[in-house]
């Protein structure tokens, strides 16, 4: 077979190609960077940590696609609430913002961002835990087994105020409280007081819907300050075991502690 490659029957040829492409047929193209902008949202947002403490900031940021909005406004609502304005700020030349919001009290809050000028635009909703730190002495005991409060205990010649002390009895030991699924955290220094024996020993639990999410052994003198994740439980616990490794006749008086118990909530409301 013969291949045409040059003179008036190839220029035919390639004429004849040209006419039987379909006019409408065009090249598959990627979409540019401008469609993807224009496909995503006109306003998103992040927040720089779902979790504050009372007293700290809200940190949100974002982009804007469109460049007529440039300012953009955040907004909080709470539950049982309308959406209030916190703080403006202007859209940066990137399309960048940067909002915050002071925190006054310590409950659970929404957020979003919307459009101060031009075309009205709105981002999508982010949820903010506000948490403080609670006496955890004051909250009210669901039960209390070998546990009391007292307003002082010493623990290597030093006082705390207040605490949560164990004594060994026949049953169980173990206090605790439901948090309603508010409370994240609890801190305490545990130990053993000084009115224990210089043989005791003691392991202390903390217990998070009722799993150990911490256990240590400590003797006289010793104890320490400790910061417990707990999850986001219905309930927590604190509960002792003396221990007796030498088997010992009577058994060393132990004398468990809880000192400066707090737990890092939040609200609902």
């Amino acid at each position: 077979m013969r291949i045409l490659t040059a003179g008036p029957s190839a220029l035919l040829l390639t004429a004849a190609l040209a006419l039987a492409t379909p006019a409408g047929a065009t090249t598959a193209q990627t979409p540019s960077s401008a469609d993807r902008a224009a496909a995503g949202p006109a306003i998103t947002i992040a927040v720089k940590s779902p979790v504050v403490t009372r007293g700290k900031k809200v940190v949100v940021t974002g982009t804007v696609t469109n460049k007529k909005v440039t300012k953009v406004t955040l907004q909080q609502k709470r539950k049982g609430t309308s959406w209030k304005a916190q703080a403006t700020a202007k859209v940066k030349a990137d399309g960048t913002y940067k909002l915050k919001d002071k925190t006054t009290t310590a409950v659970t809050r929404k957020y979003r961002v919307i459009s101060a000028t031009g075309p009205k635009k709105k981002s999508a909703k982010v949820t903010v835990g506000v948490y403080e730190w609670k006496d955890l002495t004051k909250l009210k005991v669901r039960t209390s087994m070998g546990w009391s409060q007292q307003n002082t205990v010493q623990i290597n010649a030093t006082t705390y105020s207040p605490a949560l002390v164990g004594y060994v009895w026949s049953g169980p030991s173990l206090v605790d409280y439901n948090l309603n699924h508010n409370c994240i955290s609890l801190r305490a220094r545990l130990g053993l007081s000084d009115s224990s024996d210089s043989t005791a020993q003691a392991t202390i639990s903390v217990l998070s819907d009722d799993t150990a999410v911490y256990a240590k052994s400590f003797r006289l003198t010793q104890s320490e300050v400790v910061t417990v994740p707990l999850g986001s439980p219905f309930r927590v616990g604190l509960s002792f075991t003396a221990d007796n490794p030498g088997n010992l006749t009577p058994a060393p008086r132990t004398v468990p502690v809880a000192a400066d118990p707090e737990v890092f909530c939040t609200s609902g409301k």
